[in-house]
């Protein structure tokens, strides 16, 4: 929560590709109230909320993230298997969208400023990682919060040596001091930050920290964490989490309406994007007509007031990334007739596909293979180890059974041979 004596830090959980949520939830911050972004102690996140937490640190300008974003949304999307087509590749495209905006610096800027949550694959203990030297380890580290087992792929990766997966596995929303945390989060439940609904259902689990509503609701944002829908969905998402944020600067008496943005590196010569967030919110009327237009048909009931509190630069970044690049071909390709024959021609395609797919990551495989073939042999014998040892008490557990329905003559027998 806000405590502006103590401080405060700030705190995204996991939500897989629902991470647009973070991205709207920032800029509002950043407009209404940049002093929480400013001012804060620390930013902890874990998988996708890491992602954000280091994009924003080190100054990636809001069309880049959300165009990385978009971009793995569209590899996701683009086979009818969606994620779960063998061509798909989560760690490589999270890699070569990292390695493509990050800064060359990036370590020095976010080194002491984030905390990293990562599950260690030995011992299944969360680890917190705060401190890099490099951006090579930035990366490994953001790879290794966003690996989830089976999901992403067999083998985790390594940060330092050491194989770490997701960090939701062991602790989902990363928190040192619960009073001068605030946390953010795209699921219904008991965040600072989150979607709220208006029901008398009060159910609700806490998973690995992280406070989750039974509700169908949680339930569709559960099925997009892993499976995303089209671009205007998630930049829905993102819209969500600006009012989301707006709504908890109200309830808390932050908001004092439009404040001055915090200016990203690319964005300093932009002055008529900062001019608009000075002017105050409301997207003009040739702004954003096919996102909004998805907004009035998603968001029931409709209240024309929400486009008021809408952030022009983000609803224009927004439609920017949305904009599909394919051109004539990627139009061809959504026409229903198409996507029907795909669907049926999908058990001959798909062999094929799977093939080649395999291939692409065996050759990828070569350089890792002796360090990879290492711990699969770490992990069998401690795999073995674990199975012998539950057996055995049960074996031994069975020897004084079968002496109590021995005679009482073998059992003096017994004893006086020895």
């Amino acid at each position: 929560m806000y405590d502006p004596e103590r401080g405060w830090s700030l705190s995204f959980s996991g939500c897989g590709f629902l991470g647009f949520y973070y991205v709207g939830a920032t800029r509002c911050l950043s407009e209404r109230a940049p002093h929480l972004l400013h001012d804060a102690r620390m930013f902890f996140g874990c998988s996708a909320g890491a992602l954000h937490g280091v994009t924003f640190l080190a100054g990636v300008s809001i069309d880049l993230a959300l165009q990385m974003l978009m971009d793995l949304v569209r590899k996701a999307t683009a086979r009818r298997m969606s994620t779960l087509h063998p061509s798909f590749n989560l760690g490589k495209c999270l890699r070569d969208g990292l390695e493509e905006i990050l800064p060359d610096n990036v370590h020095q800027l976010v080194s002491g400023k984030i905390c990293i949550s990562l599950t260690r694959v030995s011992d299944r203990e969360n680890v917190l990682v705060s401190e890099f030297r490099s951006k090579e380890e930035v990366v490994d580290a953001l790879l290794c919060s966003c690996f989830i087992p089976f999901f992403s792929g067999i083998i985790p990766p390594t940060f330092r040596g050491v194989r770490y997966m997701d960090g939701g596995v062991s602790n989902n929303l990363p928190i040192l001091d619960t009073r001068t945390t605030i946390t953010v989060s795209p699921f219904y439940g008991e965040c600072d930050i989150c979607p709220k609904v208006k029901s008398t259902n009060f159910l609700h689990v806490t998973f690995t920290n992280l406070s989750f509503r039974l509700c169908l609701g949680n339930l569709y944002l559960l099925s997009r964490s892993f499976f995303p829908s089209n671009v205007k969905v998630m930049g829905e998402i993102c819209l969500r989490g600006y009012l989301d944020a707006l709504r908890f600067l109200e309830e808390n008496g932050i908001y004092h309406g439009p404040q001055p943005c915090l200016k990203y590196p690319e964005e300093e010569a932009e002055l008529d994007v900062t001019e608009a967030c000075l002017e105050g919110p409301g997207p003009g009327p040739a702004e954003g007509e096919e996102l909004l237009e998805h907004l009035r048909l998603s968001i029931l009931p409709w209240d024309e007031r929400i486009l008021d509190s809408l952030s022009p630069p983000l609803t224009a970044a927004l439609n920017k990334a949305i904009k599909d690049p394919g051109g004539f071909l990627s139009k061809v390709g959504n026409l229903l007739p198409v996507r029907i024959l795909s669907y049926v021609l999908l058990p001959c395609t798909l062999p094929v596909e799977s093939a080649i797919a395999t291939v692409c990551r065996l050759v990828m495989w070569l350089p890792h293979i002796p360090d990879d073939v290492q711990w699969l042999q770490w992990l069998t014998s401690q795999v073995y180890a674990r199975v012998t040892t539950c057996l055995l008490p049960a074996s031994r557990s069975q020897v004084p059974e079968s002496g109590q329905h021995a005679s009482p003559r073998t059992t003096e027998g017994s004893s006086s041979g020895l």
